[in-house]
């Protein structure tokens, strides 16, 4: 296509930029245009490409993509020509006049022929760079148009050595380039994500083991003093019956001295059994392994009417 395209493209933007010149966007892009064509005519294409870009992001116009198609033709960028081309008729739509959409779109059939595109497979946030210019971070929404030739694809991945590799392209071939994919990206977890590290267990109070074992104790001895007693009168009981002459009262009476020390006796010699089944409970519970007695060591405690036994072996 010849450069004359060009220039009336300018023409027809400067116009539209002109009616509404009270816009300091549309008259600086009006100023890049002119400059943009200024360098295209001198043949440096570089910075007329600068300058349409500048221009477009100014004013987008689906006009001045169609400058920017041509300039990266001179420059044999045949796929960013390609993009151009076809964002050209898709922004333009019906305003893009027939002759022109029609050798339009036989342009960016012939550029087709030109373009390859290259699916890069890497690490999930990894830096991706191709022919040494960063396009994004990995995964890549689709894969990249590129022109037939070789190209390089690095990928980066923060606290590693860059991964390179170099990939032949031809028209129309679909590459996929797997560089770094056994490379895991280091992830971040935000704070709040961070699950709190579970408090140590606080120690089991002792406490109440050594309150049972020693209710136990009591009851235990208070139990013994009973069985003591009743066996006193006991005797009593006996020798009063040997006795000669006694009377019924006092027969009576000594009985229930007996019977009363008796009962006494039990019952506390229950609650000293009960006491000291709740108080080995605590004992396992409380004191646990860290106070487990010598295997070798075994101690038994006995209650009865008798009095208090106690067997062990150490």
């Amino acid at each position: 296509m010849e450069k004359l395209t060009i220039r009336g493209l300018v023409l027809a933007v400067s116009l539209t930029a002109g009616v509404a010149h009270a816009d300091p966007k549309l008259d600086e892009a009006k100023v890049h245009l002119s400059t943009g064509t200024q360098l295209y005519d001198e043949n440096n294409y570089r910075g007329a490409l600068v300058e349409f870009q500048r221009a477009y992001a100014l004013a987008p116009s689906y006009k001045i993509l169609f400058n920017i198609a041509q300039v990266s033709m001179e420059l044999q960028d045949y796929a960013s020509a390609l993009k151009a081309y076809t964002r050209y008729l898709a922004e333009g739509g019906p305003d893009v006049p027939a002759d022109r959409a029609a050798q339009t779109a036989a342009e960016i059939d012939r550029l087709k022929g030109r373009v390859g595109r290259v699916t890069i497979v890497t690490a999930p946030g990894a830096e991706i760079l191709l022919d040494d210019v960063a396009i994004g971070f990995a995964p890549l929404p689709e894969p990249v148009p590129v022109n037939a030739g070789q190209h390089k694809v690095t990928v980066h991945v923060t606290g590693r050595e860059p991964v390179s590799r170099v990939y032949d392209v031809a028209g129309r071939q679909e590459v996929t380039a797997a560089v770094g994919s056994d490379v895991v990206a280091p992830v971040v977890t935000p704070m709040s994500a961070v699950a709190p590290r579970p408090e140590p267990p606080q120690p089991t109070s002792k406490t109440p083991a050594y309150v049972a074992i020693g209710i136990t104790g009591g009851l235990a001895i208070t139990a013994a003093v009973f069985a003591f007693v009743t066996r006193h009168e006991e005797g009593q009981l006996d020798s009063l019956r040997n006795q000669f002459p006694v009377t019924t009262q006092a027969l009576d009476d000594q009985r229930s001295l007996v019977k009363r020390d008796a009962l006494l006796t039990d019952i506390f010699t229950g609650a000293a059994m009960i006491s000291a089944g709740f108080a080995i409970y605590l004992s396992v519970t409380r004191l646990g392994a860290a106070e487990k007695p010598d295997p070798g060591t075994h101690v038994q405690l006995g209650i009865g009417l008798s009095g208090i036994s106690v067997a062990g072996a150490f």
